[in-house]
């Protein structure tokens, strides 16, 4: 309860604030005020359109997970049992995950065209954390259990997915979990970026172009209802998981 009100009292103030602001500039071309933004936004809502829209980047924001999720737990796995692997993948790595973004954007676009960069970018974002989670799971895995596993085998591939990948399985949730929300913020500055023909960063984009800051204004609020609602799910799969 108390976390509610104190919640409920910041977005006031943050109101508070922006309502006093737009008043003080007394143009809505420039900044909007919040009566026109929620109005712009309920009719967003009632437009078949607005989940297109949003259903498109999902499923983008989908596709790529799935990939880099699979080769990214792969290849973890394999890297944590092969040194030569984890060298040789660990300029890549380093680069994805202190790169910025919007430099990867760029560079993936002129190499791929807008239409498929949109996938490979989002991959190659979430991608490093899988990897990362994947490797440090086998190697926290107690040297004199793999020891005694690997007596047991001499299949790399059974010890792989019946031994190693279960037991890495806490790391890779976790990274899972965070994944979705980087490439969730990852997709939308794609679309933007790319000015993807269909999407909610191609709307933020067509907004900000013909300075309809309340469709801006509008669209980053639903994105912020997207991002609790994918939050508070993944809040109870993790809880589930880990009773």
């Amino acid at each position: 309860m108390r976390k509610i009100i104190l919640g409920a009292l910041s977005i006031s103030i943050l109101i508070l604030i922006w309502f006093s602001y737009s008043k003080h500039i007394a143009n809505e071309f420039i900044l909007p005020g919040p009566i026109k933004v929620i109005k712009t936004t309920i009719d967003l809502l009632f437009l078949s359109s607005t989940y297109k829209i949003i259903l498109w980047s999902l499923f983008r924001l989908f596709i790529s997970f799935v990939l880099s999720a699979v080769s990214g737990t792969l290849l973890g796995l394999m890297a944590g049992n092969f040194n030569i692997l984890d060298e040789l993948l660990k300029p890549l790595v380093s680069a994805l995950r202190s790169l910025p973004i919007a430099s990867i954007i760029i560079i993936i676009m002129i190499l791929f065209g807008r239409n498929n960069s949109l996938y490979i970018i989002t991959f190659l974002m979430i991608f490093p954390l899988v990897y990362e989670a994947s490797k440090s799971g086998v190697q926290n895995i107690d040297q004199a259990l793999k020891d005694n596993i690997a007596l047991e085998t001499h299949s790399t591939w059974i010890l792989l997915f019946r031994v190693q990948l279960p037991l890495s399985l806490p790391f890779i949730r976790t990274s899972l979990f965070q994944s979705i929300g980087l490439g969730f913020k990852v997709i939308v500055m794609a679309e933007f970026i790319t000015q993807a023909k269909i999407g909610i960063g191609r709307e933020l984009f067509d907004g900000s172009i013909s300075i309809q800051y309340d469709l801006v204004f509008a669209w980053t609020i639903l994105l912020i209802i997207l991002v609790i609602i994918f939050e508070s799910i993944l809040r109870k799969i993790k809880t589930v998981y880990e009773n």
